[in-house]
């Protein structure tokens, strides 16, 4: 199966039966959630970055919105994975090592 028959299948996924408030079927929202889990899981052991560990908890977190057909609920979910998104991103930019730890790794490799 070539990568665009998977992407025209996805979109041909009809609604009609079964309408929702979130534009992936269950099952594939799971699959991504579990990978984005396990991966993110995976370089926060290896590299102990803190935004990798949010990531690791934001990601299964919107499988929340399979609970309810509730509008509140798909904003609220909607407003919590921004502020972890946007928390992510303030904790990147804070955990770059120091130009001195960067020159310390970097000598003791040569």
């Amino acid at each position: 199966m070539n990568i665009f028959n998977t992407f025209a299948l996805l979109a041909q996924i009809s609604d009609s039966n079964n309408p929702t408030i979130f534009p992936f079927p269950f099952s594939l929202h799971l699959g991504l959630a579990i990978i984005s889990l396990v991966f993110f899981g995976f370089r926060f052991v290896s590299q102990k970055k803190p935004f990798q560990i949010i990531f690791a908890i934001a990601v299964p977190l919107s499988l929340l919105i399979w609970l309810s057909d509730s509008k509140t609920l798909f904003y609220g979910l909607g407003l919590v994975e921004l502020i972890l998104i946007l928390l992510a991103i303030v904790m990147t930019i804070a955990s770059k090592p120091d130009k001195t730890e960067k020159n310390a790794k970097n000598s003791g490799r040569n």
